[in-house]
Protein backbone atom coordinates (compact mmCIF):
# COMPACT_ATOMS: atom_id res chain seq x y z
CA UNK A 1 0.00 0.00 0.00
CA UNK A 2 2.83 2.35 0.91
CA UNK A 3 4.53 1.67 -2.45
CA UNK A 4 1.30 2.55 -4.24
CA UNK A 5 1.02 5.80 -2.30
CA UNK A 6 4.63 6.67 -3.08
CA UNK A 7 4.06 5.87 -6.74
CA UNK A 8 0.95 8.04 -6.81
CA UNK A 9 2.91 10.84 -5.15
CA UNK A 10 5.69 10.59 -7.73
CA UNK A 11 3.18 10.59 -10.61
CA UNK A 12 1.41 13.62 -9.14
CA UNK A 13 4.74 15.41 -8.68
CA UNK A 14 5.68 14.74 -12.30
CA UNK A 15 2.32 16.10 -13.48
CA UNK A 16 2.79 19.29 -11.42
CA UNK A 17 6.32 19.80 -12.76
CA UNK A 18 5.21 19.27 -16.37
CA UNK A 19 2.29 21.66 -15.87
CA UNK A 20 4.59 24.30 -14.36
CA UNK A 21 7.07 23.95 -17.19
CA UNK A 22 4.24 24.26 -19.71
CA UNK A 23 3.04 27.47 -18.07
CA UNK A 24 6.58 28.81 -18.04
CA UNK A 25 7.00 27.99 -21.70
CA UNK A 26 3.74 29.68 -22.59
CA UNK A 27 4.74 32.77 -20.62
CA UNK A 28 8.07 32.92 -22.41
CA UNK A 29 6.27 32.78 -25.73
CA UNK A 30 3.75 35.48 -24.87
CA UNK A 31 2.95 37.56 -27.93
CA UNK A 32 2.31 41.30 -28.10
CA UNK A 33 0.30 43.43 -30.50
CA UNK A 34 1.23 47.11 -30.16
CA UNK A 35 0.32 50.40 -31.79
CA UNK A 36 3.04 52.83 -32.81
CA UNK A 37 2.41 56.27 -34.31
CA UNK A 38 4.18 59.29 -35.75
CA UNK A 39 3.26 62.68 -37.19
CA UNK A 40 4.81 62.35 -40.67
CA UNK A 41 4.14 60.18 -43.75
CA UNK A 42 6.00 56.98 -44.62
CA UNK A 43 7.81 58.64 -47.54
CA UNK A 44 10.16 60.67 -45.28
CA UNK A 45 13.05 59.19 -43.24
CA UNK A 46 11.28 59.42 -39.88
CA UNK A 47 8.10 57.77 -41.16
CA UNK A 48 10.06 55.09 -43.00
CA UNK A 49 12.09 54.55 -39.83
CA UNK A 50 8.96 53.75 -37.84
CA UNK A 51 7.92 51.05 -40.31
CA UNK A 52 11.45 49.63 -40.45
CA UNK A 53 11.65 49.56 -36.65
CA UNK A 54 8.36 47.65 -36.39
CA UNK A 55 9.46 45.15 -39.03
CA UNK A 56 12.88 44.55 -37.48
CA UNK A 57 11.47 44.07 -33.98
CA UNK A 58 8.97 41.53 -35.29
CA UNK A 59 11.72 39.63 -37.13
CA UNK A 60 14.20 39.74 -34.27
CA UNK A 61 11.65 38.58 -31.70
CA UNK A 62 10.45 35.77 -34.00
CA UNK A 63 7.00 37.32 -34.13
CA UNK A 64 6.59 37.79 -30.38
CA UNK A 65 6.14 41.55 -30.82
CA UNK A 66 4.09 42.86 -33.72
CA UNK A 67 3.20 46.49 -34.31
CA UNK A 68 0.49 48.29 -36.25
CA UNK A 69 1.96 51.52 -37.67
CA UNK A 70 -0.01 54.79 -37.82
CA UNK A 71 1.62 57.72 -39.69
CA UNK A 72 0.46 61.37 -40.05
CA UNK A 73 -1.21 61.60 -36.63
CA UNK A 74 -3.79 58.92 -37.40
CA UNK A 75 -3.96 58.19 -33.67
CA UNK A 76 -4.60 61.85 -32.88
CA UNK A 77 -2.58 65.02 -32.39
CA UNK A 78 1.04 64.11 -31.68
CA UNK A 79 0.95 65.66 -28.22
CA UNK A 80 -2.13 63.55 -27.46
CA UNK A 81 -0.21 60.50 -28.67
CA UNK A 82 2.54 61.28 -26.16
CA UNK A 83 -0.12 61.54 -23.44
CA UNK A 84 -1.51 58.17 -24.51
CA UNK A 85 1.93 56.54 -24.25
CA UNK A 86 2.30 58.05 -20.79
CA UNK A 87 -1.08 56.60 -19.76
CA UNK A 88 -0.46 53.26 -21.44
CA UNK A 89 -3.32 53.40 -23.96
CA UNK A 90 -0.73 53.54 -26.78
CA UNK A 91 2.41 51.46 -26.59
CA UNK A 92 5.00 53.33 -28.68
CA UNK A 93 5.65 56.39 -30.78
CA UNK A 94 8.14 58.12 -33.06
CA UNK A 95 7.26 61.54 -31.65
CA UNK A 96 8.71 64.78 -30.28
CA UNK A 97 8.70 65.18 -26.50
CA UNK A 98 5.48 66.94 -25.55
CA UNK A 99 5.93 70.62 -24.57
CA UNK A 100 2.78 70.32 -22.45
CA UNK A 101 5.01 69.10 -19.63
CA UNK A 102 7.44 71.38 -17.80
CA UNK A 103 9.84 68.43 -17.40
CA UNK A 104 10.35 68.38 -21.19
CA UNK A 105 9.65 71.85 -22.51
CA UNK A 106 13.12 73.32 -21.92
CA UNK A 107 14.49 71.87 -25.16
CA UNK A 108 11.97 73.95 -27.11
CA UNK A 109 13.89 77.14 -26.42
CA UNK A 110 14.96 78.51 -29.80
CA UNK A 111 18.67 78.58 -30.66
CA UNK A 112 19.96 76.10 -28.08
CA UNK A 113 21.28 73.86 -30.88
CA UNK A 114 21.74 75.20 -34.43
CA UNK A 115 23.86 72.60 -36.26
CA UNK A 116 24.30 68.85 -36.60
CA UNK A 117 27.56 68.63 -34.64
CA UNK A 118 25.94 70.17 -31.59
CA UNK A 119 22.85 68.02 -32.04
CA UNK A 120 24.95 64.85 -31.81
CA UNK A 121 26.90 66.28 -28.87
CA UNK A 122 23.96 67.41 -26.74
CA UNK A 123 21.25 64.94 -27.79
CA UNK A 124 23.51 61.86 -27.93
CA UNK A 125 23.18 59.33 -25.11
CA UNK A 126 25.86 61.12 -23.05
CA UNK A 127 24.60 64.63 -23.82
CA UNK A 128 23.04 66.77 -21.10
CA UNK A 129 19.89 67.45 -23.16
CA UNK A 130 19.34 63.72 -23.72
CA UNK A 131 19.64 63.11 -19.98
CA UNK A 132 17.32 66.06 -19.28
CA UNK A 133 14.58 64.52 -21.44
CA UNK A 134 15.26 60.99 -20.21
CA UNK A 135 14.71 62.10 -16.61
CA UNK A 136 11.54 64.02 -17.48
CA UNK A 137 10.09 61.10 -19.44
CA UNK A 138 10.80 58.74 -16.57
CA UNK A 139 8.74 60.97 -14.27
CA UNK A 140 5.86 60.81 -16.77
CA UNK A 141 5.86 57.04 -17.18
CA UNK A 142 7.59 57.06 -20.56
CA UNK A 143 10.84 55.31 -21.50
CA UNK A 144 13.09 57.23 -23.91
CA UNK A 145 14.87 54.86 -26.29
CA UNK A 146 16.60 57.20 -28.74
CA UNK A 147 16.72 60.72 -30.24
CA UNK A 148 16.42 61.69 -33.91
CA UNK A 149 16.60 64.92 -35.91
CA UNK A 150 14.82 65.30 -39.23
CA UNK A 151 16.52 68.61 -39.96
CA UNK A 152 16.76 72.16 -38.69
CA UNK A 153 13.84 74.52 -38.58
CA UNK A 154 13.72 77.68 -40.62
CA UNK A 155 11.49 80.40 -42.01
CA UNK A 156 9.24 79.58 -44.94
CA UNK A 157 6.27 81.27 -46.53
CA UNK A 158 4.73 83.27 -49.32
CA UNK A 159 6.52 86.55 -48.59
CA UNK A 160 10.22 87.36 -48.35
CA UNK A 161 13.13 87.04 -48.66
CA UNK A 162 14.16 86.96 -45.02
CA UNK A 163 17.78 87.35 -43.90
CA UNK A 164 17.62 89.27 -40.63
CA UNK A 165 14.94 89.29 -37.90
CA UNK A 166 13.76 92.76 -38.90
CA UNK A 167 12.79 91.38 -42.32
CA UNK A 168 9.71 89.71 -40.83
CA UNK A 169 8.53 92.50 -38.54
CA UNK A 170 5.51 93.20 -40.74
CA UNK A 171 4.57 89.61 -41.55
CA UNK A 172 1.94 87.45 -39.88
CA UNK A 173 3.93 84.59 -38.40
CA UNK A 174 2.69 81.12 -37.65
CA UNK A 175 4.28 79.34 -34.70
CA UNK A 176 3.46 75.96 -33.25
CA UNK A 177 0.49 75.45 -31.00
CA UNK A 178 1.73 74.80 -27.47
CA UNK A 179 5.20 76.34 -27.93
CA UNK A 180 5.10 79.48 -25.76
CA UNK A 181 8.81 80.19 -26.12
CA UNK A 182 8.59 80.46 -29.91
CA UNK A 183 5.65 82.80 -29.46
CA UNK A 184 7.68 84.98 -27.07
CA UNK A 185 10.56 85.13 -29.54
CA UNK A 186 8.53 86.01 -32.61
CA UNK A 187 6.14 88.41 -30.88
CA UNK A 188 9.06 90.84 -30.85
CA UNK A 189 9.14 90.65 -34.64
CA UNK A 190 5.55 90.66 -35.82
CA UNK A 191 1.96 89.49 -35.32
CA UNK A 192 1.96 85.86 -34.16
CA UNK A 193 -0.77 83.33 -34.96
CA UNK A 194 -0.73 79.87 -33.35
CA UNK A 195 -2.21 77.32 -35.76
CA UNK A 196 -2.31 73.54 -35.60
CA UNK A 197 -0.14 71.84 -38.21
CA UNK A 198 -3.19 70.36 -39.95
CA UNK A 199 -4.44 73.89 -40.72
CA UNK A 200 -1.21 75.54 -41.85
CA UNK A 201 -1.51 74.78 -45.58
CA UNK A 202 -4.92 76.44 -45.82
CA UNK A 203 -3.80 79.37 -43.65
CA UNK A 204 -0.86 80.06 -45.97
CA UNK A 205 -3.06 79.60 -49.03
CA UNK A 206 -5.67 82.07 -47.78
CA UNK A 207 -3.18 84.55 -46.36
CA UNK A 208 -4.25 84.03 -42.75
CA UNK A 209 -0.50 83.83 -42.12
CA UNK A 210 2.38 84.94 -44.34
CA UNK A 211 4.96 82.51 -43.07
CA UNK A 212 5.67 79.69 -40.67
CA UNK A 213 8.66 79.82 -38.38
CA UNK A 214 9.02 76.29 -37.08
CA UNK A 215 9.35 73.67 -39.81
CA UNK A 216 12.30 71.79 -41.25
CA UNK A 217 13.07 72.03 -44.97
CA UNK A 218 12.00 68.38 -45.34
CA UNK A 219 8.57 69.05 -43.83
CA UNK A 220 8.08 72.21 -45.87
CA UNK A 221 9.08 70.51 -49.13
CA UNK A 222 7.03 67.35 -48.63
CA UNK A 223 3.90 69.00 -47.20
CA UNK A 224 3.90 72.75 -47.97
CA UNK A 225 5.88 73.40 -51.14
CA UNK A 226 2.78 74.55 -53.06
CA UNK A 227 2.40 77.43 -50.59
CA UNK A 228 6.11 78.24 -50.26
CA UNK A 229 7.98 80.88 -52.25
CA UNK A 230 10.75 81.59 -49.76
CA UNK A 231 12.86 79.51 -47.37
CA UNK A 232 15.61 80.63 -44.99
CA UNK A 233 17.77 78.21 -42.99
CA UNK A 234 17.52 80.07 -39.68
CA UNK A 235 18.18 76.76 -37.86
CA UNK A 236 16.23 77.89 -34.81
CA UNK A 237 16.16 74.36 -33.39
CA UNK A 238 16.38 70.72 -34.47
CA UNK A 239 13.12 69.17 -35.65
CA UNK A 240 13.71 66.43 -33.13
CA UNK A 241 11.74 63.26 -32.58
CA UNK A 242 12.24 60.38 -30.18
CA UNK A 243 11.44 56.71 -29.95
CA UNK A 244 9.21 56.26 -26.90
CA UNK A 245 7.62 53.28 -25.16
CA UNK A 246 5.31 53.14 -22.16
CA UNK A 247 7.55 52.62 -19.12
CA UNK A 248 5.37 50.04 -17.34
CA UNK A 249 5.24 48.02 -20.53
CA UNK A 250 9.00 48.32 -20.91
CA UNK A 251 9.62 47.22 -17.33
CA UNK A 252 7.36 44.18 -17.84
CA UNK A 253 9.43 42.86 -20.76
CA UNK A 254 12.17 40.27 -20.40
CA UNK A 255 15.79 41.49 -20.57
CA UNK A 256 16.11 39.70 -23.92
CA UNK A 257 13.20 41.61 -25.45
CA UNK A 258 14.40 44.90 -23.95
CA UNK A 259 17.82 44.34 -25.52
CA UNK A 260 16.32 43.69 -28.95
CA UNK A 261 14.09 46.77 -28.78
CA UNK A 262 16.83 49.09 -27.51
CA UNK A 263 19.42 47.95 -30.04
CA UNK A 264 16.90 48.20 -32.87
CA UNK A 265 15.87 51.69 -31.75
CA UNK A 266 19.50 52.85 -31.71
CA UNK A 267 20.12 51.32 -35.15
CA UNK A 268 17.06 52.91 -36.74
CA UNK A 269 17.66 56.29 -35.06
CA UNK A 270 21.21 56.41 -36.43
CA UNK A 271 19.91 55.62 -39.92
CA UNK A 272 17.17 58.28 -39.70
CA UNK A 273 19.70 60.90 -38.56
CA UNK A 274 22.20 60.06 -41.30
CA UNK A 275 19.52 60.01 -43.99
CA UNK A 276 17.91 63.24 -42.78
CA UNK A 277 21.24 65.04 -42.70
CA UNK A 278 22.07 64.06 -46.27
CA UNK A 279 18.55 64.73 -47.57
CA UNK A 280 18.49 68.22 -46.04
CA UNK A 281 20.84 69.47 -48.74
CA UNK A 282 18.83 67.65 -51.42
CA UNK A 283 15.65 69.50 -50.42
CA UNK A 284 17.40 72.88 -50.62
CA UNK A 285 18.49 72.04 -54.18
CA UNK A 286 15.00 70.84 -55.14
CA UNK A 287 13.48 74.07 -53.86
CA UNK A 288 15.94 76.14 -55.88
CA UNK A 289 15.23 74.08 -59.01
CA UNK A 290 11.51 74.73 -58.55
CA UNK A 291 11.95 78.50 -58.26
CA UNK A 292 11.77 78.91 -54.49
CA UNK A 293 14.05 81.65 -53.18
CA UNK A 294 16.37 79.80 -50.77
CA UNK A 295 18.47 81.91 -48.42
CA UNK A 296 21.42 80.17 -46.73
CA UNK A 297 22.59 82.31 -43.84
CA UNK A 298 26.24 82.97 -43.14
CA UNK A 299 27.42 82.37 -39.54
CA UNK A 300 27.40 86.16 -39.01
CA UNK A 301 23.83 86.50 -40.30
CA UNK A 302 22.60 83.60 -38.17
CA UNK A 303 24.23 85.15 -35.12
CA UNK A 304 21.78 88.06 -35.37
CA UNK A 305 18.94 85.60 -34.70
CA UNK A 306 20.83 83.89 -31.89
CA UNK A 307 21.65 87.23 -30.26
CA UNK A 308 17.97 88.14 -30.17
CA UNK A 309 17.31 85.02 -28.10
CA UNK A 310 20.26 85.32 -25.70
CA UNK A 311 20.41 89.06 -25.06
CA UNK A 312 19.21 90.48 -21.70
CA UNK A 313 15.44 90.71 -21.79
CA UNK A 314 15.35 88.29 -24.74
CA UNK A 315 13.73 84.89 -25.10
CA UNK A 316 16.05 82.97 -22.77
CA UNK A 317 15.85 85.65 -20.09
CA UNK A 318 12.05 85.72 -20.26
CA UNK A 319 11.91 81.93 -19.96
CA UNK A 320 13.43 81.79 -16.47
CA UNK A 321 10.00 81.51 -14.87
CA UNK A 322 9.07 78.57 -17.10
CA UNK A 323 12.31 76.59 -16.95
CA UNK A 324 14.09 77.89 -13.86
CA UNK A 325 16.96 80.32 -13.46
CA UNK A 326 19.46 77.50 -12.92
CA UNK A 327 18.62 75.89 -16.29
CA UNK A 328 18.84 79.20 -18.19
CA UNK A 329 22.11 80.20 -16.50
CA UNK A 330 23.52 76.77 -17.39
CA UNK A 331 22.61 77.31 -21.06
CA UNK A 332 24.10 80.80 -21.12
CA UNK A 333 27.32 79.51 -19.58
CA UNK A 334 27.73 76.38 -21.70
CA UNK A 335 26.26 77.24 -25.10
Amino acid sequence: MRRVKNLNYIVLLIIVIVFALTLQGNAAKKTYQWRIGTLVPKIVPLGAGMYEFAQLVEERTDGQIKMDCFPVQQLGNWMDEFDNISRGSQEMGFLPPSPRYSQLSGIYLDFIVTDWDHFYKFFGKDGFLYKYIEKGCDQLGVKLLSFMNIGFEGYSGMKGPVVYPEDITKLKIKTRVGYPTSKIYYEKLGPVVSIDMNEVFTALQLGTVDCQANQSVETVYTQFRDVTKYFTDINSMPAFCCIFINKKLWDSLSPELQKIIQETADEVALKVNNTSQSKEEEYYKKFEEEGVVVTRLTPEQRQAWVKLAKEPGGLWDKSRKSFGTEFIDFLLKNL
